[in-house]
């Protein structure tokens, strides 16, 4: 089989170009699915056909219109505990295959739809297939990638969420101007769309290789040892870079057996799971997700988009076009961030990210009070905040948006970091449902200030990240295991324990080493080395 023997074929360098190329079309599906219903729910035979507009297309039923898209985060919510034990217990191919098959039938069942009912089911069975890629792919990603390469590796991969987004907005707007078949082929066209990724990353799957960290979690250690070999060493088995990881691998995985404890309710609690502190690290990788969804303002933006272009000035077609041009601005970011992760940290990033964020929104604010302030100069006002929403995907793209998915891929241990990640998926699904269902009614009661409520946020969220959330980048997986020893969930007290068990650590390994005559002391091969440990 391909699967078998094709990633053999390729160089270390290009197979890794592969398993990111494979990773973004897996994205790139999650980024069409997301994207899908802004296009859809503005169809006018749609919104007849489930009850939520009237005979003209008018939205007489909003809170029909939010549950419908709400539906698929439910789905989502439901599908990530799911995949992250069915990826742990089976590996990351088999939970991509499954995640095909979940994506395949929700595509076709609303392609189909013909009623609410249908539509509802459809919209479950779309989420928990997306779930299962949130929850998979970046893990996978994560497990093959370098260290010093992995924030970039996963960055690159999102460029497709964006590239996913912005393509369905352009389909959208493309199919805006038929009325094929009473105006039903626009959405189900749409819909439809979305089986192209699904197709190219079946065969995909097929030609990158199993993690290497699952197969040492389950005792398949040559294979692993072959894979870091061709990952590491470009084939050179004897190399030390690879020697070094999987001996880390190998040496962590026995540690973390020691306390494993797979329960989602022991998990989210921290019960057993002793120095691994499981449950500090699941409230990072939820609330991080929540807080990017939500807390940042970007439903609020994305949102109320429509009506600062209609402020503007702009006609529907050009109000949509716009929308569409603005959803391929976020892969500009996204580009920014596989550049900058790496170098700059997650910390930092988050950082600079907020503050920029906070004064974006507070100027969206300022600006369409201005608006209503002064009709006479509210084409002005509204051009201006037009750009201030261009300018907010840019680097909400290139900040926030991306680390809340790499973060739980990096912080969980091998034994369950998908079920780990899970938990991030879950924040993920609870943040943009929240937003979806909250913002309408805050705009609705405040208006303008809910962009000064998001911004003052967003400077609230530099202490919180500072205090709780430890720097990962540069960092092997197994090293970040330390990071989390410490009893204290301060990020100083973190980094002290972390530097204090490293010391620990690096003797042990020196001491496997000289026992298993591994490459430091130069008398054994490569195929022995492995067999020993």
């Amino acid at each position: 089989m391909m699967q078998k023997g094709f990633w053999r074929t390729v160089s270390g360098p290009s197979l890794l170009k592969l398993i990111t190329a494979v990773s973004a079309v897996a994205i790139s599906y999650e980024g069409m699915s997301q994207g899908v219903m802004g296009a859809v729910t503005v169809a006018p035979e749609f919104g007849r056909r489930m009850g939520f507009a009237d005979e003209h297309g008018k939205v007489i039923k909003p809170s029909l219109q939010g549950g419908i898209a709400a539906m698929y985060y439910f789905g989502a919510l439901l599908g990530a505990f799911w995949a992250g034990s069915f990826s742990d217990a089976y590996g990351r191919i088999k939970g991509i295959w499954m995640a095909c098959v979940w994506c395949l039938a929700g595509v076709i069942l609303q392609t189909t739809a013909v009623n609410l009912a249908h539509i509802l089911c459809a919209r479950v069975v779309a989420g928990v297939g997306v779930a299962f890629i949130i929850v998979i792919a970046p893990s996978w990603t994560a497990e093959l990638a370098p260290a010093a390469h992995r924030g970039q590796m996963i960055a690159l991969t999102f460029l497709a969420n964006f590239g996913g987004i912005a393509l369905s907005s352009w389909i959208g707007f493309a199919t805006s101007f038929t009325d094929y078949a009473g105006g039903a082929f626009r959405w189900r066209f749409c819909f439809a769309t979305q089986a192209i990724p699904i197709f190219f990353l079946v065969l995909g799957t097929l030609l990158i290789p199993e993690s290497p960290r699952w197969l040492v979690k389950v005792g398949r250690n040559e294979e692993a040892f072959e894979i870091i070999t061709k990952l590491r060493g470009d084939g050179d088995r004897d190399h030390p870079n690879v020697q070094k990881e999987i001996r880390e691998m190998v040496a962590v995985v026995q540690m973390e057996q020691e306390s494993q404890n797979s329960s989602y309710i022991k998990m989210f609690l921290g019960i057993g799971s002793g120095d691994i502190h499981i449950g500090r690290r699941i409230q990072l990788a939820f609330w991080l997700q929540v807080l990017m969804q939500y807390g940042t303002g970007i439903p609020a933006v994305v949102i109320y988009s429509g009506n600062i272009y209609r402020t503007a000035g702009f006609d529907d077609l050009k109000s949509n076009w716009l929308s569409a041009l603005c959803m391929t601005c976020g892969i500009l970011g996204t580009g920014i961030a596989a550049l900058t992760l790496d170098r700059v940290g997650r910390r930092r990033t988050l950082y600079w990210g907020a503050v920029v964020l906070s004064i974006i929104l507070f100027t969206l604010g300022a600006l369409n009070r201005g608006a209503v302030d002064n009709p006479d100069k509210a084409q002005q006002y509204g051009t201006g905040a037009a750009a201030m929403v261009f300018i907010y995907v840019v680097v909400f793209s290139s900040s926030w948006l991306m680390i809340p998915f790499i973060y739980p891929t990096e912080i969980f241990p091998t034994w369950l970091r998908a079920k780990g990640n899970a938990f991030g998926v879950a924040g993920w699904a609870v943040g943009y449902g929240a937003g979806s269902l909250l913002v309408p009614v805050m705009f609705a009661g405040i208006q303008e200030k809910t962009f000064y409520v998001f911004g003052a946020a967003m400077f609230a969220y530099i202490p919180i990240i500072y205090c709780f959330f430890p720097e990962t980048a540069g960092r092997t997986l197994e090293q970040i295991d330390f990071l989390f020893a410490s009893k204290s969930p301060f990020v100083w007290d973190e980094e002290k324990e972390f530097a204090k068990r490293m010391t620990q650590f690096n003797a042990e390994i020196q001491k496997m080493e000289i026992e298993s005559g591994g490459y430091a002391g130069g008398e054994k091969s490569g195929e022995e080395f492995v067999e020993k440990v």
